[in-house]
């Protein structure tokens, strides 16, 4: 299943393994999954002109409303969405039969996380490629992790994707687009630094696994 947002990322991602899957002898049964839910609860689903792209890409189009458990507070904040959404994808893929789930977070994803985790709770903690669920029952794997977001932007305008959805409302206010800026800021050093913060995420995250 590929966690389809309707931006940028996840469009790229549908992209690629739909790339993938032609060249392969024995392709992966491959959907596409929506959670209907942003910052004001349950949303609308994705717009015509982008299931239908995701169909002509030989893609099964799911959506699902968004599963709250009843102790969150409306608006939502980026925490709380993330988790109810996170919580309604590995149910939905465990209700259809789906070992693996795909999410299209990139490499700029996995620095300001790992940013976002040390400054504001002094724990560098980074987003996982690889993360198992209900006894291994169900997978998330993160397939664009080595990739930059503006090499998915060049992709998105290259290969003419359908116009991504609007951002949520929360986006702007939350910490993430503060590190966003202040990494603009460095100038011409933004780029080693980013390189820099994702090796030391990765490190992390590679000893806390145990990996050499």
């Amino acid at each position: 299943m590929l966690a389809i947002s309707g931006g940028t990322d996840s469009l790229a991602m549908a992209y690629l393994v739909g790339k993938l899957n032609r060249w392969l002898q024995r392709p992966f049964e491959v959907s596409a999954i929506h959670v209907r839910l942003d910052a004001d609860g349950l949303s609308d689903g994705l717009p015509d002109a982008t299931v239908h792209w995701l169909r002509s890409r030989g893609l099964e189009v799911i959506e699902v409303e968004g599963r709250l458990d009843g102790s969150e507070e409306l608006p939502l904040d980026c925490f709380a969405c993330a988790r109810a959404r996170r919580r309604t994808l590995l149910e939905a893929a465990e209700a259809h039969g789906a070992k693996r789930v795909a999410l299209g977070h990139h490499a700029d994803d996995v620095v300001e996380t790992w940013l976002l985790s040390l400054m504001y709770t002094g724990n560098a903690e980074a987003i996982p490629p690889v993360r198992t669920y209900f006894e291994s029952a169900v997978t998330i794997v993160r397939p664009l992790y080595e990739l930059q977001r503006r090499e998915l932007v060049r992709l998105a305008r290259l290969a003419d994707f359908p116009e991504p959805i609007a951002r949520c409302r929360r986006e702007d206010e939350a910490r993430r687009e503060r590190v966003r800026e202040a990494l603009s800021a460095l100038g011409r050093d933004q780029n080693l630094v980013r390189r820099q913060l994702y090796w030391a995420a990765v490190r992390q995250y590679e000893e806390s696994e145990g990996h050499d």
